[in-house]
């Protein structure tokens, strides 16, 4: 590394959704790779604003997990 050894942001953009979804979805298998990627973090590039948004549909999605007693739905977002 130079001079400067702390991790900085990579911004990387796919030519098609595709991808970005195939390597979304392969996420789970840096659990069990080598150290050296075990504090890779991968994550939508979203704005503040989305990323606002998000929040608040992961929180009504939980919110309404909890009230539903028949367990027939899985709340997603």
């Amino acid at each position: 590394m130079g001079v400067n050894d702390t991790p900085r942001p990579l911004m990387v953009q796919f030519a098609d959704y595709k991808y970005k979804n195939l390597v979304m979805e392969n996420l789970f298998k840096l659990k069990h790779a080598e150290q050296k990627f075990n504090n890779v973090v991968i994550a939508h590039d979203m704005t503040a604003k989305e990323r606002e948004e998000c929040k608040k549909l992961v929180a009504e999605a939980k919110q309404r997990a909890s009230e539903d007693t028949s367990r027939e739905y899985i709340y997603r977002v």
